[in-house]
């Protein structure tokens, strides 16, 4: 009789046990293991100006299901030999982008075969899994420079290298495109690549547009270099074709500023009869009210 009282309260402890502790524990881990997804991607870029450009796209999914994180924190690292060093922490946009400028000045460590590496890290959260990414490159230096030789216009770029003791090092084999900056993009006229001494020329076309006292800018790209990134330099040059951008007056015509006179009379014609009418149109109706009473008074 003393054991039955055990025996119910053991009973109803492996009941609770087994219908609520173990299917919560289950959901927790099940909840754990449907963290979706998220991917990095990392590119480098040196603008211009020599600033360098670390440009991030953070995404969850996969296919079409993929999209932006918003406003995720992104810790951004550098190596120093050994030690890993923090840069920045940045936020991601409504689409899942983000950007951070380094100043030319700064002076990235370089590891024992040249390379600066940059971390990305995403630290992810209840429901999106953590990420992180690695880019590396090396700084590499592009001059361009022009001359003209026996009335030929030639366009001359030289990449290099600054070793550790501060001298160039040409650079042979890289790809570059020659362009020039339009309104609204790069018109790329040519594609060259270094010769052994780093250096690639090409020559400048006549028929070339430029401002009103014929300056250009002349745009010289590498894109996405497995070892340099993307580097963009650009150079003014007064080797344009002259321009005059000044109002001219030009005759009426259907594509111009002012309409043909014809056109415009036949649409004042037009717009006179559509109103005649619907004056017209009221007129009879106030007359036919006035008319109604009277002949509803007259005898028959």
């Amino acid at each position: 009789m003393d054991m039955k009282p055990k025996y119910i309260l053991t009973t109803a402890l492996l009941f609770l046990f087994f219908f609520y502790y173990l299917p919560a524990k289950t959901t927790a881990a099940a909840n754990i293991q449907k963290k979706t997804k998220t991917r990095l991607k990392v590119y480098y870029e040196k603008l211009a100006n020599s600033d360098k450009k670390i440009s991030i796209i953070l995404f969850q999914g996969t296919g079409k299901k993929m999209k932006g994180i918003e406003n995720a924190e992104l810790v951004l690292t550098t190596f120093d030999l050994d030690n890993e060093r923090q840069l920045t922490t940045i936020y991601t946009d409504a689409n899942g982008n983000a950007m951070l400028i380094i100043e030319a000045k700064y002076l990235f460590p370089k590891d024992e075969r040249g390379y600066s590496v940059v971390k990305v890290m995403y630290s992810g959260n209840d429901s999106l899994k953590a990420a992180q990414k690695k880019v590396k490159f090396m700084d590499l230096n592009v001059d361009v420079s022009f001359e003209i030789v026996d009335s030929i216009k030639l366009i001359t770029v030289s990449t290099f290298e600054i070793d550790s003791i501060g001298n160039p090092k040409p650079i042979e084999g890289v790809k570059l495109n020659i362009g020039v900056e339009r309104l609204f993009s790069t018109l790329y006229l040519s594609k060259i690549e270094t010769n052994k001494k780093g250096i690639g020329t090409m020559e400048f076309p006549e028929d070339i547009a430029g401002d009103s006292i014929g300056t250009i800018n002349v745009i010289v790209k590498i894109d996405d270099n497995d070892d340099y990134g993307t580097i963009t330099k650009a150079k003014k040059i007064n080797w344009g074709t002259i321009v005059d951008y000044s109002n001219v007056s030009e005759n009426r015509s259907l594509f111009g500023d002012e309409a043909p006179l014809w056109m415009i009379i036949s649409v004042f014609v037009v717009l006179a009869g559509a109103w005649y009418h619907f004056i017209l149109a009221i007129y009879k109706v106030l007359k036919i009210k006035k008319i109604e009473p009277k002949i509803l008074n007259e005898p028959l």
